[in-house]
């Protein structure tokens, strides 16, 4: 059976074959009458082994320029840029500020380092004296004085304002949250220039920031925490029933506060009653203390509603460099690289915890705070016309920044080196040739 189909297969390819030679003998017949037709035309077909030269005619708008006449045009313009040709380095390619950002990129210390650059100088000033702005115009002193140094002195329209919100200080909040330490008449007597008007000043918890802590264990235990006017501690007790439930006598504190806030005298700014212990220093003609001064500026309405009028110098201050150090990094990328580097070295994950910012802030509430002593000596030495937020928020900035430089060196060189992996392992940025901002090479036509 096998050997049946192999002798069909094989009949089948040799007519194949003899049909193949055939149409091979046609088609050589074919071609010799071609042959003979196009010399009898005298038509002439190049060879496909015959070589062709492609040449390209350069356009009438652009003429030919040869390459050693661009080679020798590009040397002559970097001999005028100072550039040596036989020494030339990639670097002298590059402008110095690509290299030094290039450099900044990969660059790690054992501290993190901000040079600001002059639009950074020029907002931080701006910042400063936009504070130091609003310190004179709408801080001012507290109300209308002839009093403490200056004569004629106008108060603040802000905190005009805030005093114009006033209730009785026999308010139904104040009935209601009746304290241990509220107790004046009884007590007076017990503690040396105790006095309806200066007793806020005088005990701990009336104050908004000593208060959270003492006010409430006043409370507590039914007594009242205070400071003579010269400055002795004095703890008194048994002046009201213990409340032993702590988060009743924090609800308790807070309301009693509350009330107090918008009456004639407010409450005093906060830390304000720690200088009373501070018997220290000579001021003005009558050779004040610190703790007298102290007591004096509040009986004059150196209050809380006074401390959020002050506190409008440094909002100026911090929403002008927020607002620029914001908007610059969304519209300068190469600003916004610059500082996201210095995050990552510093570990920083917000505007105030930045670096650079940090050090912009210290500069700006610098100049606020020099300005608001030059305001005191335009006020003849007013003591009034201290402006305590600005000064305050002026220590935290000193004090956020000298902490930043304390950062463990070890800490920003693993940080520094866990960025250069990422930079590096991110390669070049991907880039379009046709983008319409990818850079080309102009030449003049001689």
């Amino acid at each position: 059976m096998l050997a049946r189909d192999v002798a069909g297969a094989k009949n089948e390819a040799t007519i194949l074959l003899e049909c193949s030679k055939s149409q091979a003998a046609t088609l050589d017949t074919i071609e010799h009458q071609v042959d003979g037709l196009l010399k009898q035309l005298n038509i002439e077909i190049p060879c496909a082994e015959t070589e062709t030269k492609l040449t390209i005619e350069p356009s009438a708008s652009r003429p030919r320029r040869s390459f050693e006449k661009i080679v020798a045009e590009a040397r002559e313009r970097l001999t005028g840029q100072g550039v040596v040709i036989p020494s030339l380095q990639i670097n002298d390619l590059l402008q110095r500020e690509k290299i030094s950002r290039i450099e900044a990129q990969f660059e790690v210390g054992f501290t993190v380092e901000c040079t600001l650059d002059r639009y950074d100088i020029a907002f931080l000033s701006i910042a400063g004296l936009a504070a130091a702005l609003v310190d004179f115009l709408v801080v001012r002193i507290p109300k209308d004085l002839t009093m403490l140094g200056a004569e004629g002195a106008k108060g603040s329209p802000l905190t005009k304002w805030l005093h114009s919100f006033k209730v009785p200080a026999d308010n139904w909040l104040a009935r209601r949250f009746k304290t241990s330490y509220d107790r004046v008449a009884d007590v007076a007597s017990k503690i040396p220039g105790f006095s309806p008007t200066s007793h806020r000043h005088q005990t701990f918890a009336h104050d908004p920031f000593v208060g959270l802590i003492v006010g409430v264990i006043d409370i507590m235990r039914g007594g009242l925490s205070a400071v003579s006017k010269d400055g002795e501690l004095i703890f008194l007790s048994d002046l009201g029933e213990p409340v032993y439930n702590p988060f009743k006598a924090i609800v308790w504190h807070l309301m009693h506060l509350l009330s107090d806030a918008p009456t004639s005298m407010g409450l005093p700014p906060p830390g304000w009653s720690l200088l009373q212990m501070f018997q220290v220093g000579s001021f003005g003609e009558k050779q004040r203390t610190v703790g007298d001064l102290s007591r004096v500026m509040y009986r004059a309405g150196y209050d809380l509603r006074h401390c959020l009028t002050m506190a409008t110098s440094v909002a100026a201050a911090e929403i002008t460099l927020r607002g620029y150090f914001l908007m610059r990094q969304k519209f300068d990328p190469d600003y916004a690289e610059v500082t996201e580097r210095e995050a990552k070295l510093a570990g920083s994950a917000t505007v105030s915890q930045h670096p650079r910012f940090m050090l912009m802030a210290l500069l700006a509430h610098g100049i606020a705070s020099a300005a608001n002593a030059g305001k005191i000596v335009c006020y003849s030495g007013n003591p009034l016309a201290f402006n305590y937020a600005q000064w305050l928020w002026f220590a935290k900035s000193l004090i956020s920044w000298m902490q930043s430089r304390a950062a463990s060196p070890s800490d920003i060189l693993m940080r520094g080196m866990k960025a250069n992996s990422i930079l590096l392992s991110e390669g070049w940025s991907e880039f379009d040739a046709n983008d319409a901002a990818f850079p080309t090479l102009v030449t003049s036509a001689n």
